[in-house]
């Protein structure tokens, strides 16, 4: 029995309508995180990571990860602007740039399933972190590995990711107190990143995920090499990292939003033309 038109557009619509929504990833611009310098989220040091997720051969409905990905810069921290988002992005956030309402509401946003990709290296920018009880102490800066699923993942394999400038590492005792993962360790056996799945921190919180250098994701030559930091195109160990942990944490984050009525309405239409088609061809 063949397939008519019909019943292959009813599929279609059925089938775009059950795709995986759309991922909104927000953080703080200069404005709010004048301390963040160029790793604010506005600018030039992690532009090239956010770029990437905004890469359609990378995150979308023909990427490497099919799920489009859509990035924006509050214009202020609070539950309202936070409640646009489904993961608050830290990038190297100043302790003295953030105020105690602010942390209270990205921690409410995170314990009520909201994801948190917080990058922290050094005791005077990890203020999200320090909240939580996973604080961030100097390291010996030697290069990191590890295993699946953020060294080895959907965009490849990487190895001897490397730190610069400020160094961190995070405190494996209290990751595992508070049912984290030790993700990866540098050669003098540092925890350099830790994550959770929805839940594992808390009941009802969202995916976790901290690393202990902004620099082994952001994109600089303060170094004096071409290229200090993470590659995204082509990818170098550093990007393969970065990309593999964002498609993880993505994926193994809190509830998703509510479909929009016309996502349902889109929903019902292919199914409703599914059922049709299907039963003209059993008349015939």
């Amino acid at each position: 029995m063949q397939f008519k038109p019909m019943l292959v557009l009813a599929a279609l619509l059925a089938t775009s309508a059950w795709a995986a929504p759309s991922y909104t990833v927000g953080g703080t611009g200069t404005s709010i995180a004048p301390d963040s310098n160029c790793w604010a989220w506005d600018r030039e040091c992690v532009a090239e990571f956010r770029s990437a997720l905004g890469n359609p051969n990378y995150f979308g409905p023909g990427g490497v990860v099919q799920r489009t990905i859509t990035t924006v810069t509050l214009g202020s921290v609070d539950a309202a602007s936070l409640a646009g988002l489904n993961m608050f992005i830290g990038t190297w956030n100043a302790d003295a740039d953030m105020n105690a309402g602010q942390i209270n509401a990205i921690k409410a946003f995170f314990l009520s399933g909201g994801d948190l990709f917080l990058l922290q290296d050094d005791s005077g920018h990890d203020p999200i972190g320090e909240a939580l009880g996973l604080m961030t102490t100097d390291s010996a800066g030697t290069v990191s590995n590890g295993g699946a699923p953020l060294y080895d993942g959907p965009f490849g394999t990487a190895k001897d990711v490397s730190q610069y400038y400020n160094v961190g590492q995070l405190d494996e005792a209290a990751v595992l107190a508070l049912n984290g993962t030790v993700a990866g360790r540098n050669t003098n056996g540092q925890v350099t990143s830790a994550f959770w799945k929805a839940g594992q921190f808390a009941p009802g919180a969202g995916a976790l995920f901290i690393n202990a250098d902004i620099d082994m994701i952001a994109t600089t030559t303060f170094c004096g090499l071409a290229i200090c930091g993470a590659n995204y195109n082509p990818l170098n160990d550093n990007g393969i990292f970065a990309l593999n942990t964002f498609a993880f944490l993505q994926d193994q984050g809190g509830a998703p939003p509510v479909p929009e009525p016309g996502t349902y309405g889109l929903m019902a239409l292919g199914l409703l033309g599914v059922a049709l088609a299907a039963r003209r061809q059993r008349k015939r």
